[in-house]
Formats: structure tokens, C-alpha cells, sequence
């Protein structure tokens, strides 16, 4: 046997070899075509269908609440607005009470001391049946506004009048107080 004849022996046993297992692999790959790649597809499209159903879901939620949530926060900023502008008000009038209040011990000072002051009679407010906050408020402005409109005795028996932003201010809340009455009622 010479040289050539061996290695011809020896790449006949590979050429052979190399054609079992391209056999071998063929019949794998064509059942791992069949089944798994069939299981693949199975999968695939039931995970397809079940984000579908969650995005139905999903669009069906955000519709509805986006909406509720919409006009809950539209009705919460006409709140704020309103409370906003009773706090100035309010802080308003505060600021214009402790100004009037600095000034009246200058005018007592001034004032000979005669006799005592006396203070002006309260009566007790009758109990409206289950009023709003709104209503309260208004309530207690026109009181205030009653009281400070009505003559009382000083010593200087001098005439204090009610600025005129207090009135202005009392029209304020009230127009907000029954807007907000005729709204509420509007929505019952």
C-alpha cells in the first residue's frame, strides 16, 4: 500500500462519516421543525391574544376614569380659586382690622376718662337648618357687618365708620356663596 492509496482510505471513512451525521442532523432538524417551531407559533399567538385583551382593558379604563378624574380636578380648581380669593378677602379685612384696632388705643388715650365703656349687646344668632360652610361665612360677614354698621358708644362718642372694602369684600363672598348655592343645587 503505498502513501496515496492510504490517505485515499483515510478520506473515504470521513466523506462517510461526514454523510451520517448530515443524516443524523437532518432528522433532528426536521422534528425540532415539526414540533417545537409548532409550539413556538402556539405560544406566541396565545401571548398576542392575551396583551390584546389587556390593552381592550386598559383603553376601556383610561376612557372612563380619565374622563371622572377630568372633572373631579376641573371641580377641585374652581375650589381652590374660590378659597383663594375668600383668603385674600379675609386676609384683606385682617390686615384693615389690626390697622383700626393700632389705631383706636391712640383715640382713647385722647379721650377724657368719664365713665366705663359699655358693651353693645349680642343677641344669639337663631340656628339655620344645616347651612353650608359658604353660608356660614356669609352669615357671619353680615353679622359683623350689623355690628359695625350699628352706632356704639365710645368715649370720644365719635362715629366709626365701615370701610368700604369691607362692604366691598361681604359682596364678593356673597356672589360666590350663592353661585356656589346654584351650582350645587343645579347638580341635585
Amino acid at each position: 500500500m503505498t502513501f496515496a492509496t492510504t490517505i485515499n482510505v483515510v478520506l473515504i471513512l470521513l466523506c462517510v462519516s461526514v454523510l451520517v451525521q448530515s443524516a443524523r442532523m437532518s432528522r433532528r432538524l426536521r422534528t425540532l421543525r415539526d414540533t417545537q417551531l409548532a409550539e413556538g407559533v402556539a405560544q406566541i399567538e396565545k401571548a398576542t391574544g392575551q396583551a390584546r385583551a389587556v390593552l381592550g382593558d386598559l383603553k376601556r379604563v383610561l376612557s372612563t376614569d380619565g374622563q371622572a378624574q377630568a372633572t373631579a380636578i376641573a371641580a377641585a380648581e374652581e375650589i381652590r380659586d374660590e378659597l383663594t380669593l375668600m383668603v385674600g378677602i379675609g386676609n384683606a379685612v385682617a390686615d384693615r382690622i389690626m390697622d383700626a384696632a393700632a389705631q383706636t388705643p391712640k383715640v382713647e388715650e385722647k379721650a377724657p376718662k368719664k365713665r366705663a365703656v359699655r358693651k353693645p349687646r349680642t343677641t344669639k344668632p337663631k340656628a339655620a337648618p344645616k347651612s353650608t360652610d359658604a353660608e356660614q361665612v356669609v352669615a357671619g360677614i353680615l353679622e359683623a357687618e350689623k355690628t359695625a354698621a350699628a352706632p356704639t358708644r365710645t368715649r370720644s362718642r365719635r362715629k366709626v365708620a365701615v370701610p368700604a372694602a369691607i362692604n366691598d369684600a361681604s359682596g364678593v363672598v356673597r356672589d360666590i356663596a350663592t353661585a356656589r348655592a346654584s351650582r350645587e343645587s343645579a347638580v341635585a
